[in-house]
C-alpha cells in the first residue's frame, strides 16, 4: 500500500472512489462530479491552498483525504490542520497510514493540532462525522458516512471536541403549530417587525443584512467566525441552482428597516442528486428537471437572531413562516441543523417549535 498525494490525473480517483466503497446503500448521495472536480481542480492546482491524499494498493483506491490549515479560535491556535472528504475502508492500518501522511505534511507547515471533518472553505456544509441517525437518508448538505468512521478516527488517537446536532419535524405531526402561529403574531405585534424573503433584484443589499445579522450573532458558541460578506455573495452563486427565495427569510423591524434575524432554508436536493448518479450528463439533466418538482423534504441551513431581539418570538415568527411556505408547496418534512450542542439558545427555539433529535455529527481533533 502506498500514500500519494493527488495531482491533476489522480483527481478523478479521488472523486470517484465513494461509489464504489458505498456501492449498494441507498442512501449515499454522491457530490455533483463536475462542481467538485472543478473544486478540487481550483483548491489543489491553481490555489494550492489543499493537499489531498490517496491510499492506493496498486490500482485500486482504499481511502482519501483532503486537508488545508487555518486558524482555528476553539483550539486557540493559527494553525490547526483542518480535514475534510474522509473517506476509508474499514481498516485501521490504512486509517492510520494515510492520516500519519497528512500529520507529517502539517507538521512541516508548522500545525499543532488537526480537525475535521469540515467541507471546503464552508464550514457549515457537511460538518462532522455522522455518528447516530444512520436510519433516513441525509439531507442537502449534511454528512453521511460509514458507521465505523468513528471508531476508526477513535482509534487512531483523536477526540471528540464537539457534537453538532441535526432537528427533525414531520409537518403532519406538529402539535405546536397554533401556539407556534400565536407567539409569531403576538411578537410582531408587540416588537413591531415582519419576516420578508430576499429580493433577488436587490440581493446585494439583502446578503449585507444577511451578514449583518450573522456578525452581530457570532459568539464564542458558534463554531466559526461569521464569513466575510464575499464568501457569503460566493455561496449564493454557488448554490444558485438550489435556492428558493421563500426560503430564504429575514425579519425586520418596521420602523428602521434594520435586519434582525434570518433562517435559510434549502428544498432537499439530496432526493434528487441520488436518481442523477452525481452525473450532470443528458440523463442526468432530465432527471434533475423532473424530480426538483417532487421534492418533499426541506433543511433549515442557518437560523441567527441578533441578541437583543433573542427570546421576543423572532425566532418563532422566522419559523412559522417557514412552515407556512412549506405547506403552500407541499412539503412534509424538515430538518434543521447542524447546531453546536452548547448553543442554547439555537437549540431552544427549534425545541420549541416541536422538533426531535435525528442526528449527531462529530468533529474530532488531536494534538499533534
Amino acid at each position: 500500500m502506498q500514500i500519494v498525494q493527488v495531482n491533476k490525473s489522480l483527481i478523478k480517483s479521488f472523486v470517484d472512489f465513494p461509489d464504489r466503497l458505498y456501492a449498494g446503500d441507498d442512501k449515499y448521495v454522491p457530490y455533483m462530479k463536475g462542481d467538485l472536480t472543478k473544486t478540487l481542480n481550483k483548491l489543489l492546482l491553481k490555489e494550492k491552498s489543499y493537499v489531498a491524499l490517496l491510499a492506493v494498493e496498486g490500482k485500486k483506491v482504499l481511502g482519501r483525504v483532503l486537508f488545508t490549515l487555518s486558524k482555528n479560535k476553539q483550539l486557540g491556535t493559527e494553525k490547526c490542520g483542518f480535514f475534510s472528504m474522509f473517506e476509508c475502508v474499514n481498516d485501521q492500518v490504512v486509517c492510520n497510514e494515510l492520516l500519519n501522511e497528512m500529520v507529517r505534511i502539517l507538521k512541516q507547515w508548522g500545525a499543532e493540532y488537526i480537525s475535521g471533518t469540515y467541507f471546503p472553505y464552508d464550514q457549515d456544509n457537511r460538518r462532522g462525522i455522522l455518528v447516530e441517525g444512520f436510519d433516513r437518508a441525509p439531507l442537502i448538505f449534511t454528512s453521511y458516512n460509514k458507521t465505523y468512521y468513528s471508531e476508526l478516527l477513535t482509534c487512531y488517537g483523536l477526540s471528540k471536541h464537539a457534537d453538532t446536532l441535526e432537528y427533525k419535524l414531520e409537518i403532519d405531526k406538529i402539535t405546536s403549530y397554533d401556539r407556534v402561529k400565536k407567539v409569531a403574531q403576538y411578537a410582531e405585534r408587540k416588537f413591531n417587525f415582519r419576516v420578508d424573503t430576499v429580493d433577488w433584484s436587490r440581493i446585494e443589499e439583502d446578503i449585507k443584512d444577511v451578514h449583518a445579522v450573522m456578525e452581530a450573532s457570532t459568539t464564542d458558541i458558534i463554531y466559526q467566525d461569521a464569513p466575510s460578506i464575499e464568501a457569503l455573495k460566493s455561496i449564493v452563486v454557488g448554490w444558485k441552482n438550489y435556492l428558493n427565495k421563500d426560503y430564504l427569510l429575514i425579519a425586520r423591524s418596521n420602523d428602521t428597516n434594520e435586519p434582525l434575524g434570518v433562517v435559510i432554508a434549502l428544498p432537499d436536493y439530496f432526493e434528487v442528486f441520488r436518481k442523477m448518479r452525481g452525473k450532470m450528463d443528458l440523463k442526468g439533466l432530465i432527471t434533475f428537471q423532473r424530480e426538483r418538482k417532487k421534492i418533499k423534504s426541506v433543511r433549515a441551513i442557518l437560523q441567527y437572531v441578533i441578541p437583543k431581539y433573542q427570546a421576543l418570538g423572532v425566532a418563532m415568527s422566522l419559523y412559522f413562516k417557514l412552515f407556512e411556505t412549506m405547506a403552500n408547496n407541499g412539503v412534509t418534512y424538515m430538518e434543521a441543523g447542524t447546531i453546536m450542542e452548547n448553543n442554547a439558545q439555537s437549540n431552544n427555539a427549534l425545541k420549541a417549535i416541536g422538533s426531535q433529535l435525528a442526528r449527531v455529527y462529530r468533529i474530532y481533533y488531536k494534538e499533534i
